[in-house]
């Protein structure tokens, strides 16, 4: 199970390139008095708005990113790397647009320097807002501003409004001697360092506090969440109670670097998929993923299951959730298998799919009943948790079969089907030739089709396996059929 919801989040802001050289440092350079280091390994990551983006998409949220990224040789590799982390990046093709590349040089676990490679590009920074950025911000949920001081974010307060104009939640990690060009936004998430720099020295949290509370005011800031680094968390909402929050992980600390990308997008990620849309709680969520990747060396991501675990685990979720799971059965226990409407069969279906269950399809005339319907329908249910039976309507099964068919009516046949499933399947009625409309609204992992069929020949097939489904075709026992039995009897009356 995820905590994350599939949202769709735009990051905009500076992206770099992180590079790691480890090596092994066992003498002296003869030139001077300075240990020389031999490399073993090179790493490169995604770093700054990218490192935000690689979060998002690790969480399984749906990431996009709009930044400028060089045609240099580093922004080559940087370019490469965002795409295989399945980002949609956005960037233009500019060669005077230097990438900003910070090189970590490491031996036995210890840092020895740092060197950046970078230029402030604002200076070649579009002032004009894009077509492309403002259907992007229009189509996302909310848009988080990794802003690093490299000039992606030259024009940030038109940014803002473009976002508030849509009604998109606006999360923003701030840089700089100057906050108010983030006026208007949602959140902010400053560490206390760049909290202290714009408001000046705080002695202790009621002094955060307090300052918050009046940068929040002038520059119209819903929330603003100080980060503490050993000392968790402070957030501050407006016409809301102040949270603090403790760390996570005071003692396996080993590398901050990325830690605020990862709050960040996980606040974001977190607040969407929260119940009421609760700051509070993806505050919560965003200082425990920060806990695990400081455990880690250079700009990590998290993987979403395994936060959703150590969450719960965090929380004491666990009872919760089981209560919660069970509910959700309970409910769908208490829907009849012969489903009446659309409305039923979405919620029928959201049910199923939030308990992590699978579905398989199948459909049929089912007029007369014999043993090549049962030992189908016994081979379909165990495919999939659960089995849905499409059956045609009286007109239907005319169209398909004749005007004497069918045999009996729609209501006995499901009311048939019903019972030979033991209460297994959920059956529906659909009016159509074939039941793609009906496949589509189900989307079942497994389509099931009986008889001599190939996959490419059942309808609605290329529909499931465009959306990560299979195809199943159980042969028909030999010489059973509604068609046979009625001239068995029509030959036994003459």
């Amino acid at each position: 199970m995820n905590l994350f919801k599939k949202s769709k989040i735009l990051v905009i802001g500076d992206a770099m390139l992180d590079k790691y050289l480890f090596g092994s440092t066992n003498r002296i350079s003869p030139e001077a008095p300075v240990p020389v280091l031999k490399i073993k390994e090179e790493i490169l990551k995604p770093g700054g708005a990218a490192n935000v983006a690689a979060n998002l998409s690790s969480l399984g949220i749906n990431t996009s990113l709009i930044t400028d990224v060089g045609v240099d040789s580093n922004g080559k590799i940087l370019r490469k790397l965002i795409k295989s982390l399945k980002v949609n990046l956005i960037s233009k093709i500019d060669k005077n647009i230097i990438t900003t590349t910070k090189t970590r040089i490491i031996s036995q676990n210890q840092q020895l320097i740092r060197i950046d490679d970078e230029c402030n590009n604002s200076k070649i920074t579009e002032n004009n807002i894009k077509k492309e950025t403002e259907k992007a911000i229009k189509n996302s949920d909310a848009v988080i501003f990794s802003d690093y001081n490299k000039g992606s974010l030259a024009n940030i307060s038109q940014l803002i409004k473009i976002a508030n104009k849509h009604k998109k939640p606006v999360f923003i990690d701030p840089k700089g001697d100057n906050f108010s060009c983030y006026k208007n936004a949602f959140a902010i998430t400053p560490n206390l360092k760049e909290f202290e720099n714009i408001v000046g020295a705080c002695n202790d949290h009621n002094e955060i506090i307090k300052k918050a509370k009046k940068l929040s005011k002038t520059l119209n800031i819903n929330s603003i969440l100080v980060t503490l680094g050993f000392d968790g968390m402070l957030l501050i909402q407006k016409d809301k109670k102040t949270e603090y929050i403790n760390a996570t992980s005071k003692k396996e600390v080993f590398d901050v670097t990325g830690a605020g990308d990862t709050v960040i997008a996980v606040l974001c990620a977190a607040y969407l998929s929260s119940k009421d849309s609760d700051l509070y709680f993806a505050a919560i969520v965003s200082n425990i993923a920060a806990g695990e990747v400081i455990k880690q060396l250079g700009a990590q991501s998290i993987d979403g299951e395994e936060l959703t675990s150590i969450v719960y685990k965090e929380i004491n979720f666990e009872d919760e959730l089981k209560d919660e799971y069970f509910k959700k059965f309970d409910e769908l226990d208490t829907h009849n298998r012969i489903i009446k409407n659309d409305n039923e069969l979405k919620n029928i279906i959201n049910l199923i799919k939030s308990l992590g269950f699978n579905i398989s399809f199948t459909n049929g005339c089912f007029d007369i009943l014999h043993r090549g319907h049962t030992k189908y329908l016994d081979d379909a249910r165990k495919l999939a948790d659960f089995l849905f039976i499409g059956v045609n309507d009286d007109a239907s099964v005319k169209k398909l079969k004749g005007k004497n068919r069918p045999v009996n009516n729609l209501n006995d046949r499901m009311e048939m089907l019903r019972r030979i499933t033991l209460d297994d399947a959920f059956i529906i009625k659909f009016s159509e030739q074939t039941p793609i409309q009906l496949i589509k609204k189900i989307k079942p992992n497994i389509l099931i089709k009986g008889g001599d069929y190939k996959a490419n020949e059942i309808v609605g097939s290329d529909f499931v396996k465009k959306n990560g489904g299979k195809i199943k075709i159980i042969p028909f026992i030999k010489g059973f059929s509604t068609t046979n039995i009625i001239k068995k009897i029509n030959k036994s009356t003459d």
